[in-house]
């Protein structure tokens, strides 16, 4: 299992912990804020450092630290925890960043409810239009961002604190979360 030492306010823990979720890799959590012996064996992996994250993947070897998620998801594919197909699957599934997930969501349902009060003609549709809004806000996956290849994940409408880019919407291959994954895929 693996066991990823961090501390809540750090945005570095956040984004592998994220990373780890959409790669659908199960792993343990340890705040080594509240949890002396976990800073204890967070700092024996890092020659004595205080580092966050530090991610054991529990080959009793060396561990992953502050990683950016290029390296994390590659480190995965290595160890065969996961294929570079399985990855880029994953990857794939969710597209769109929090802030837009709320804005669509927030949207889709105001559109909804709005429709009631439109002319007859306009209220199925503009329900429609609501409902795919709301849908891929609460799914954070966008049909329209996926024909096009791209994502807003990683810029300033996913956590803003945590942004690597200034472009709303870019092709999803430049994304830094995404592993290296050119070519063809593997199995």
């Amino acid at each position: 299992m693996i066991t990823v030492y961090g501390a809540d306010w750090c945005e570095d823990t956040r984004r592998s912990q994220r990373l780890l979720r959409r790669l659908h890799v199960p792993h343990h959590y340890v705040n080594i804020d509240e949890d002396l012996d976990a800073l204890d064996a967070a700092k024996a992996l890092n020659h004595g450092e205080r580092r966050t994250p530090t991610i054991d993947l529990g080959l009793g070897g060396d561990a992953l630290v502050e990683p950016d998620n290029e390296t994390l998801a590659a480190a995965l594919v290595e160890l065969e925890m996961l294929t570079r197909a399985q990855a880029h699957e994953r990857l794939g599934i969710q597209n769109i960043g929090d802030i837009e997930r709320v804005a669509r969501t927030t949207g889709g349902l105001a559109l909804v409810a709005a429709a009631g009060s439109s002319p007859a003609a306009l209220r199925w549709p503009l329900r429609l239009i609501g409902l795919f809004g709301a849908l891929t806000g609460i799914s954070g996956w966008c049909p329209a961002y996926h024909a096009a290849g791209v994502t807003s994940l990683g810029g300033p409408g996913d956590r803003p604190d945590e942004a690597e880019r200034s472009a709303w919407v870019v092709p999803r291959a430049l994304v830094a979360g995404d592993p290296p994954l050119g070519g063809a895929a593997e199995s």
